[in-house]
């Protein structure tokens, strides 16, 4: 029914003096047609349609549920409103016994009650059957149809329309079609159903074909809706029951087996977060079974085949008996609207990742012992003693294959003990940013190694399709991930903590950690060098390249290097060992490398006669190194007091040549080299580059001053520290010019 464009029927909302009412019936009556209203507070108010439509008093609402101007068919009220007198008369009679029958009112409502209403025989207390067979007796009386004989021979065929079984189908069917969608026509139609059900064999979804035959997809939604009350947890999934257009199962097994490559056999952590009740029920026993669920979606398969497909993590029975478990939880049609909603997603939508090869790759060379070794070192993670290696290997293969942790290969079993999922919960707690990227690197190296190029670690379903629903887990995203990371630094169980803290579950906890772990702490003295921080700054300080100049090429000893860098020889040792640089057992290492030449050493010792010490410092060995290696060039040994001794017992007369100021400096027949290299060593900013420059090792040209200050007695030089190079010292400056005029007596002062 029109006026300026705008349609009237069950579910139109007007302004009526001032307050919004809907139109929940219409009638057409003798006096003509007729509305009842509601109004926001329940109130009914039962007026003419005419009056409606022409008062002042009220106004349509264009955007309210209800009829359209673009509706292609005529509202039920129009239709009977061409009826004539007559059969009007009949039809609104009719109308009046079902509605009685249903409510206990021949209006419909108990504020359109008319006297002696409601009548003993249709009191709404009493038993639905009994007002049925109350009116049914009232009824018989009407005079039956010429061919009721002839039917009851054969019975469903030709049998008599009587007016009242019209009005029974007719009067319930306007009101259903006219509701504005598909669940309210189906609580609308669910006390038909109910009515008739014990005169038919089945009444369920799966004999809609029996009981439904030739209905429309829309009427056929209809139908299901009304069954929801009756159907199986389960059933409510497989004919998408929450969704706005229930419909019967129409994928094939092809189909099911398609949708199972795009499910991890453990749901996605998120997702299961949300789905998992705080008490009764474990995350990791329900992941399985959300999985089997997310197939059954519109498809006819079994529970058992669901869980195969899924990989085989669970089966039938303990999807029914969870299922059942959810069911009884208020959160249920919440629940079953959260994996319709994600199975219509994943039908339409492709997946990054491909979880059916992701089950069947070889996880046996999944982080090796000395990959897990590397990553602890350039993360600073405790290794442990095996059983940390084992938690972080079976966490991996759990986000790379998307099955259990506890199904990753293990040679010493026991991954489902429970303090092994205790220990790993806290690894959970403690893995750092650090060692996650670590990890994730990792991660993505092994899926390269089986030609996987283009997907990622992980990926989860957008969180947005569980949007306005009321869920028993809590949100992970509703967690304060600072605060968390400050909670989780300070107790013996972090997670267990933290979670009764923030008051929201381990799983919730867990979820988030694995997403954005904590920051570690400053660490102790021992935890620095238990988690190889004092390797990683002797790594900084020494660095292959370096270690090898001065090792192999320089000659220098471990305990040389120790002295110049700092680094325990303890700690040079290991770092050798991790350069790949073979350390020397001996001379005969020296020889084959050839560090130490025939020539050279005859020509220093025996034509020179230089002292084996002398030869030794500056060579960076000791003197008894260095007597090992004239043996080995079979150079005989000069006898102590020999010629070089005589040399260094005139180094004080040829002292009392030179200027006061270096007289105590000439001890020996090497004194002058001391002095020339202290001279030649000031213009630069530190002692190493001096060295460098003047062709001999630092450790070397320090020893030579050092020996210079003692003789003198004075400090010669103000070593280099950060931000100031090394300078002379008053007193060194003049044993400088001294030096210089002695050996170029052109030179400035």
């Amino acid at each position: 029914m029109s006026r300026a464009g705008a349609r009237v029927g069950v579910g139109t909302r007007f302004r009526y003096d001032g307050e919004t009412v809907e139109v929940v019936e219409m009638a057409a009556t003798t006096a003509g047609n007729e509305v009842v209203l509601k109004d926001g507070r329940g109130r009914l108010l039962r007026l003419s349609l005419k009056e409606l439509l022409f008062s002042d008093r009220a106004a349509v609402s264009p955007d309210g549920p209800g009829p359209s101007a673009d509706d292609e068919e005529e509202i039920a009220s129009v239709v009977l409103g061409q009826l004539d007198s007559s059969a009007r008369t009949k039809v609104l009679e009719r109308a009046e016994h079902v509605r009685e029958v249903l409510t206990g009112f021949r209006s419909g409502a108990p504020e359109l009650a008319r006297d002696g209403e409601p009548r003993p025989d249709y009191r709404p207390e009493r038993p639905w059957e009994a007002r049925y067979a109350a009116k049914a007796a009232y009824l018989s009386a009407e005079p039956a149809s010429p061919h009721t004989g002839r039917a009851a021979d054969r019975p469903g065929f030709m049998a008599p329309p009587r007016a009242v079984d019209a009005a029974i189908a007719v009067t319930p069917a306007l009101g259903i079609l006219q509701r504005p969608d598909i669940h309210r026509a189906g609580e609308a139609l669910r006390g038909l159903l109910e009515a008739v059900r014990e005169e038919l064999t089945q009444i369920s979804a799966t004999s809609i074909d029996n009981w439904g035959r030739r209905i429309s997809p829309v009427l056929q939604s209809v139908h299901l809706a009304a069954l929801a009350p009756s159907l199986r947890p389960s059933e409510h999934i497989r004919y998408r029951i929450p969704s706005q257009t229930p419909r019967r199962p129409t994928l094939t097994v092809q189909d099911i087996e398609q949708r199972s490559r795009k499910i991890p056999s453990m749901f996605w952590p998120t997702w299961t977060a949300r789905l998992t009740p705080p008490e009764g029920i474990h995350a990791r026993t329900l992941a399985p079974v959300l999985a089997a669920l997310l197939l059954i979606s519109h498809s006819r398969i079994s529970l058992n085949q669901a869980a195969e497909l899924a990989g085989n993590v669970t089966d039938g029975i303990d999807t029914s008996r969870l299922l059942q478990e959810l069911d009884d939880l208020p959160q249920w049609p919440d629940i079953a609207t959260a994996l319709v909603r994600l199975g219509d997603y994943l039908g339409a939508d492709d997946t990054p990742i491909d979880y059916k090869r992701r089950r069947l790759l070889d996880y046996s060379e999944l982080l090796p012992h000395n990959r897990w070794l590397t990553i602890c070192r350039r993360t600073f993670t405790p290794p442990g003693t095996g059983r940390r290696e084992r938690i972080a290997r079976s966490q991996l293969f759990h986000r790379l294959s998307g099955l259990p942790a506890e199904s990753a290969p293990d040679l010493h079993g026991g991954l489902n003990e429970a303090a092994f999922r205790a220990a790993s919960l806290r690894l959970t707690a403690l893995q750092t940013p650090e060692l996650a990227q670590a990890l994730q690197q990792e991660a993505l190296a092994f899926l390269a190694s089986h030609h996987i190029h283009d997907e990622p670690v992980t990926w989860q379903p957008p969180t947005a399709l569980m949007a306005g629903l009321s869920l028993p887990g809590p949100d992970p995203a509703g967690i304060d991930i600072p605060r968390l990371h400050r909670l989780v630094r300070q107790r013996q169980h972090p997670v267990h903590h933290a979670a009764r803290v923030l008051g929201t579950s381990i799983d919730a906890v867990r979820n988030v950690l694995d997403e954005h772990p904590a920051p570690a702490l400053p660490p102790t003295e021992k935890a620095a060098r238990a988690t190889g921080r004092i390797r990683h700054q002797a790594r900084q300080s020494l660095p292959k390249e370096r270690f090898a100049q001065l090792y192999l090429e320089q000659h220098l000893s471990l305990q040389k290097i120790a002295t110049l860098t700092g680094v325990s020889r303890r700690m040079l040792a290991d770092l050798a060992k991790e350069y790949g640089i073979p350390l020397r057992n001996g001379p005969q290492d020296y020889k084959r490398r050839g560090t130490i030449e025939r020539d050279w050493l005859i020509e220093q010792y025996v034509h020179r006669r230089r002292t084996l010490p002398d030869l030794a410092r500056e060579t960076g060995m000791s003197p008894a190194n260095m007597a090992r290696w004239a043996h080995t060039h079979n150079i005989p040994l000069r006898p102590r007091g020999g010629a070089s001794h005589h040399t260094a017992l005139r180094a004080p007369d040829q002292a009392r040549a030179l200027p006061a100021i270096l007289r105590d400096a000439l001890t020996g027949p090497h004194a002058w080299q001391r002095l020339e290299r202290f001279a030649a060593a000031l213009p630069y900013p530190t002692v190493t580059e001096a060295a460098q420059v003047l062709g001999i090792h630092q450790s070397a040209l320090t020893i030579q001053i050092n020996r210079l200050e003692r003789d003198l007695g004075r400090p010669l030089i103000e070593r280099a520290e950060r931000g100031r190079r090394m300078r002379p010292t008053p007193f060194g400056r003049k044993v400088a010019i001294a030096t210089k005029r002695l050996t170029d007596p052109n030179s400035q002062p």
